[in-house]
């Protein structure tokens, strides 16, 4: 089934993806030309999200752009989860690296980072929940505790923090040397993307048409930020980091597969529908 093309937000989706592979380039994963005030191992990290985004984010904006120009009816939802992880991530570039001087990046951070809220918002209301296909009961049921799974893994990674506001506990060692970025992702983590999770897990539940939505957006955001992390761990494995991990490089490896998986079980009654191949 197909729909107007949309080619506002298809072009819109286009400059965002353009502009995330140029962040990348310049940044330390290519040209070194934009630097940030990081420690070694915050800079392994950047790395390794950067080249996520160029490899896989930018190209999936494209793809989304394409559905949209081609008046698919997945394009809107497509263009969900990359902007979501856009709007994430790029809250940390301009608030993480607590810049002491104007950096010549914060046009360019602050730019994407509004791209990526407003297109965010244009593709949410682009998305008519009645034309979404139908859930039975049994799907339905299947989709809510993968999101409680999703939000649980988010918040059980913070238990050391929560046992820390109990004790009054310094920071660890690896999130002393960048705390404002470190409590930029605990906000973002525990005061958006656990609270938004649980939302739609409560919304199916009570049959509301938005929750549909957003269980789309949300499976497609918890793909593309895993494998995010996971990349990260494994730079810093590369580059010898001295608080790189084997251990939890695996556990994010193993997260990001099942998060994946989940993403494409939900996805893949819109995709037939639009006429994708899914065998």
């Amino acid at each position: 089934m197909t729909a107007r093309p949309d080619r506002w937000l298809a072009g819109g989706l286009v400059a965002l993806g353009i502009a995330l592979a140029a962040n990348s380039l310049l940044g330390p994963l290519v040209a070194g030309v934009v630097t940030y005030p990081f420690s070694e191992t915050l800079v392994n990290q950047t790395i390794g999200l950067e080249a996520v985004s160029l490899l896989v984010v930018a190209p999936w904006c494209l793809a989304a752009a394409g559905l949209l120009w081609r008046g698919h009816r997945a394009g809107p939802v497509a263009a969900i989860p990359p902007t979501g992880y856009t709007a994430y991530m790029f809250a940390q570039y301009v608030v993480g690296p607590a810049y002491q001087t104007y950096p010549p990046a914060l046009p360019l951070h602050l730019g994407i980072f509004v791209a990526g809220w407003l297109l965010l918002a244009v593709a949410w209301r682009r998305i008519d929940a009645e034309d979404l296909p139908a859930a039975s009961p049994r799907r339905t049921r299947i989709a809510i505790l993968g999101l409680l799974g999703l939000a649980a893994f988010t918040t059980f990674r913070y238990l050391p923090a929560a046992e820390g506001v109990l004790t009054g506990a310094p920071l660890t060692a690896e999130f002393a040397q960048d705390p404002a970025m470190y409590w930029a992702i605990v906000l973002l983590d525990l005061g958006v993307v656990v609270p938004v999770t649980v939302a739609a897990a409560v919304g199916l539940r009570r049959g509301r048409a938005w929750a549909h939505k957003a269980l789309y957006g949300v499976s497609g955001w918890f793909t593309l930020v895993p494998i995010s992390v996971a990349a990260m761990g494994l730079v810093m494995l590369a580059n010898d980091d001295p608080y790189a991990s084997v251990g939890m490089v695996g556990v994010l490896s193993v997260a990001a597969v099942l998060f994946t998986g989940f993403a494409v079980w939900v996805w893949r009654p819109i995709l037939e529908e639009s006429g994708f191949p899914t065998d």
